[in-house]
């Protein structure tokens, strides 16, 4: 069973080194699509590459951002898939998955073809900024951001290869994506990682909202400031680090 991941990236150079190296735990290939970043995301994942072959830089794009771009991925490497490999159709920089990711997908009933994550979205708190919590290092900060929002957010992001599968431009996934497995594989999710990441991320995302990316129409904060939550809005994620968070 191979697993390829398809992958894109823009800016994301204070995090994009730990989740490769976590992906390749699991995946066969991580394919990386470039959207443009200039905080030195590309040369660092060419470093990589160099150095872990399962890491492949497929492609620097620096037009807008579109929900199509993994697709251009899917389409050049199917050709190496085949039935009872898995798709990971969208890894993100910012996700950590848990456990024997393998070992899940092996599991899931063959009338299964689409795995949901099920996500653990952690957020910089208020409380956090103030007590001076963190460090701006992600590698450092990481135990340390543990309050997450309350609603967990399932999402598709395995899907079984299939002769069948179809991915346009316009699509966010390939069709057909058949019957989803009642099982969630369970994702650590850091979106919001320091003061200078929420502010690019911001200023990245409203610019591909107005250049017509067809997605993000979650993102309806005013500034980045919106996306900071009090402690008592937020859930506790890992009981070991109560002590360490309280």
């Amino acid at each position: 069973m191979k697993v390829y991941s398809l992958l894109v990236v823009k800016d994301e150079a204070d995090v994009v080194g730990l989740s490769l190296a976590d992906a390749c735990r699991w995946s066969d290939k991580v394919v990386v699509i470039d959207n443009g970043s200039t905080d030195g995301t590309w040369e660092l994942i060419n470093r990589m590459a160099a150095e872990t072959p399962k890491i492949v830089p497929f492609m620097r794009y620096e037009g807008p951002f579109h929900i199509g771009l993994r697709a251009r991925a899917f389409k050049a490497f199917r050709n190496e898939m085949h039935i009872g490999d898995w798709w990971c159709v969208r890894l993100d920089a910012d996700e950590f998955y848990k456990g024997d990711v393998r070992g899940f997908l092996s599991k899931v009933p063959w009338y299964c073809r689409t795995v949901k994550k099920i996500s653990n979205d952690y957020v910089i708190t208020h409380e956090d900024l103030e007590e001076g919590l963190l460090c701006g290092d992600f590698a450092d900060d990481r135990d340390r951001i543990c309050y997450a929002l309350r609603h967990r957010r399932e999402e598709r992001r395995f899907m079984r290869h299939s002769p069948l599968l179809l991915w346009l431009a316009r699509w966010r996934y390939p069709h057909p994506w058949g019957m989803v497995a009642k099982a969630r594989i369970e994702v650590n999710h850091y979106q919001y990682r320091s003061v200078e990441q929420m502010k690019r991320r911001y200023q990245n995302r409203q610019k591909a909202k107005s250049d017509g990316c067809g997605t993000f129409s979650h993102e309806t904060g005013a500034s980045w400031q919106d996306y900071l939550l009090h402690r008592d809005e937020c859930r506790m994620v890992d009981s070991q680090r109560q002590e360490t968070c309280d």
